[in-house]
């Protein structure tokens, strides 16, 4: 028997977003940004000077997938948003400086999913907590009126991805949100670990569910989290946006901006999150290698020390990278030949990786 990557056993094109987004700068990830390690430095624009012959000074990108943090061609970014103000990037020598630039064209191409359809499959996990801030209520403390954070269960409505709540009485947030409704609940996806991932916020009013409203929102909490006892507690109500007015999202370097309300509503889940948990499990546990051949041969990454498979979608796979020579990190696209929409089909699209990679470097071994 083979294995889903063609083993024995031991894009489909650039698909341009659906739906409108509204652009901005990447200022609202600029305090996820200050969190970067060194070895993914950061930094801004080309000064005039003279260097060796031998060497060039890398553009401001990310050292291992070669995203930009700011894009002087006006063809490449139409909307003229601004870009960091890097510093601190070292010089690369040509090869090197070629090779980024190859993997920023291929993942330029790369199909994915919608904005909206990708902030409403992250909102759509199970055993998900995220991040909710209300305004404190505490009357005569000097904390009175300003944001308090909790981090808290959630759950979707499966009709409009509207998140939803199973909170106590007792609970800081909750006698926050009965006397101030404004909220923003912040979202990240399941694999996060720092600034080259997704995260979305949700901005509006949250209120109590009453009637059969809070009956459907009980239903849809405990099957996303299917051990939560104590969504039968008698104190313990159900809470929901009943107006969302603002969903902004960064996606990772270079991705940010946000979604209507109603685009993120009418977006469909993507089918492969009902199964892609075990799927990236069985890839990551017993065939990292074969992560490592599609970075490195499909996309042209150097080698890697490591690879882990983090999103998987209909179109393709994210994967987190560790280059082996300089242990930065980095989050690389490869995407399908066809949309994956069963389960059934997953072994064929992963085979066909195996195959492409095995046609164009048959030679191909994983650094040691």
């Amino acid at each position: 028997k083979t294995c889903c990557c063609g083993r024995a056993r031991g894009a489909a094109g650039s698909r341009k977003p659906q739906s409108t987004h509204r652009r901005t700068s990447m200022s609202r990830a600029a305090l996820a940004m200050l969190c970067l390690r060194a070895s993914s430095g950061l930094a801004p624009r080309l000064r005039a000077r003279v260097v060796a012959a031998t060497r060039v000074r890398s553009a401001a990108t990310d050292g291992v997938t070669g995203t930009k943090f700011e894009e002087a061609d006006e063809a490449k970014n139409p909307q003229k948003r601004a870009g960091h103000q890097v510093k601190g990037m070292k010089e690369v020598d040509p090869e090197t400086a070629a090779r980024q630039e190859k993997i920023r064209e291929h993942q330029s191409g790369c199909a994915r999913l919608s904005w909206a359809e990708e902030i409403r499959t992250i909102a759509a996990q199970t055993k998900g907590f995220a991040s909710l801030s209300t305004v404190s209520c505490a009357e005569g403390s000097p904390i009175a009126g300003f944001p308090s954070g909790s981090v808290v269960g959630f759950a979707t409505l499966p009709e409009t991805g509207a998140p939803i709540f199973c909170f106590s009485a007792m609970s800081g947030h909750t006698k926050n949100l009965l006397k101030d409704s404004r909220a923003s609940l912040t979202v990240t996806e399941p694999a996060f670990e720092g600034a080259a991932d997704a995260r979305a916020v949700f901005t509006g009013r949250v209120t109590p569910l009453s009637g059969a409203a809070a009956d459907a929102a009980r239903k849809a909490y405990v099957e996303a989290h299917p051990t939560a006892f104590w969504a039968q507690f008698g104190d313990f109500k159900m809470y929901g946006f009943d107006e969302i007015l603002d969903v902004s999202f960064v996606g990772g370097f270079a991705r940010a901006g946000g979604v209507t309300p109603d685009e993120y509503a009418a977006a469909p889940v993507d089918p492969c999150l009902a199964f892609a948990e075990p799927v990236m499990a069985h890839m990551n546990d017993d065939h990292a290698d074969s992560l490592k051949q599609y970075v490195e041969v499909l996309v042209g990454c150097a080698p890697v020390k490591a690879a882990a498979m983090k999103r998987f979608d209909r179109f393709g796979i994210d994967v987190r990278v560790e280059d082996a020579a300089t242990g930065s990190a980095g989050v690389v696209r490869v995407p399908f030949d066809a949309e994956v929409t069963e389960r059934k089909a997953i072994k064929d699209a992963i085979v066909g990786l195996s195959k492409k990679c095995a046609q164009m470097d048959p030679d191909w071994k994983p650094s040691e």
